[in-house]
């Protein structure tokens, strides 16, 4: 079994979305690649975005989408998820007895309950956020249950990124107790293979207790946060204003995954470059949000 991932393209805020979009589907044809995983943050769910799904669907390799943080930022969940063809942000699809259970961490904990991130609804000071609420975690259980298969998690956030933005989580809040779920499913013949997030926008690859916890890099950009980054026309950045905060990568960053008979993992990562501008020439150092933002994605033998 071999799939492609790719996350946070983020078509709406970079001017060669189309051009990226095609590299990834050009490589998952040469790698041909069973299905397609995406890793949340595609685009914002609009009829003038409805030509990328076209085009994912059109390629013929079927493709499992996730709900990121951004794709709600101007709606409600509901439109993000009929734009994506999901009927929920959580699901489950099983491949060649390797269950992939898909989970939706975009929530806010309140002091009134827990309430879907959506509108930029958070109030950092005061919420917990991203969080995955209770019902969710009793259908994981359900669905860990099945001893005839093995799994890999696949979420937007991070269950592994313990870096703390001011009093704000990068990693999924409740991380620990879902962390502990997992390796209870592992005790006996390693049943949870992988979890792969995006989100953070870097390379990450860390081993908790027996599970590989992978950080999928951007498939576009870093973003740095310091205004002034210029390096276009003034007619593109009239259209994407946040252009000036980011840092470009070269290439579609992505991986590719095979799971062998005896389900040992191969990631395949690939060596990428800065489009134009280095975190270097602004004094930003190689790391952000506790993970690396070389452009890169990191290839991982994962033994079963």
């Amino acid at each position: 079994m071999k799939f492609g991932v790719f996350t946070d393209l983020h078509y709406d805020v970079i001017p060669d979305g189309d051009k990226r979009i095609d590299e990834l589907l050009n490589d998952f044809k040469e790698n041909n690649v069973d299905f397609i995983i995406e890793l949340g943050d595609l685009c914002n769910p609009i009829s003038g975005n409805r030509h990328l799904i076209d085009k994912i669907s059109n390629s013929g390799i079927p493709c499992y989408f996730s709900i990121g943080n951004h794709n709600t930022d101007f709606c409600l969940p509901q439109v993000a998820l009929n734009f994506l063809g999901l009927s929920s942000g959580y699901y489950s699809v099983v491949h060649e007895n390797v269950k992939f259970i898909f989970l939706d961490a975009n929530y806010v904990k309140t002091s009134n309950g827990i309430l879907p991130e959506c509108k930029l609804n958070k109030r950092k000071a005061k919420d917990q956020c991203p969080y995955l609420p209770p019902e969710q975690i009793d259908w994981l259980k359900k669905e860990l249950s099945d001893e005839r298969y093995h799994y890999i998690i696949c979420t937007h956030q991070s269950l592994s990124n313990d870096h703390m933005v001011g009093t704000t989580s990068r990693g999924i809040v409740n991380r620990g107790e879902i962390r502990t779920i997992l390796e209870n499913e592992n005790v006996i013949d390693k049943k949870v293979l992988l979890c792969l997030n995006g989100n953070d926008h870097g390379d990450s690859v860390i081993t908790i207790n027996g599970i590989c916890y992978y950080s999928l890099n951007s498939a576009s950009y870093i973003w740095q946060g310091i205004k002034g980054n210029y390096r276009y026309s003034d007619e593109i950045h009239a259209k994407y204003p946040y252009l000036k905060n980011l840092i470009l990568y070269k290439q579609a960053l992505h991986i590719i995954v095979s799971v062998d008979g005896e389900f040992n993992v191969t990631i395949s990562g690939m060596d990428g470059q800065y489009l134009d501008t280095t975190p270097q020439d602004i004094g930003m150092g190689n790391t952000w949000n506790g993970v690396s933002i070389e452009p890169k994605t990191s290839s991982v033998y994962i033994a079963k």
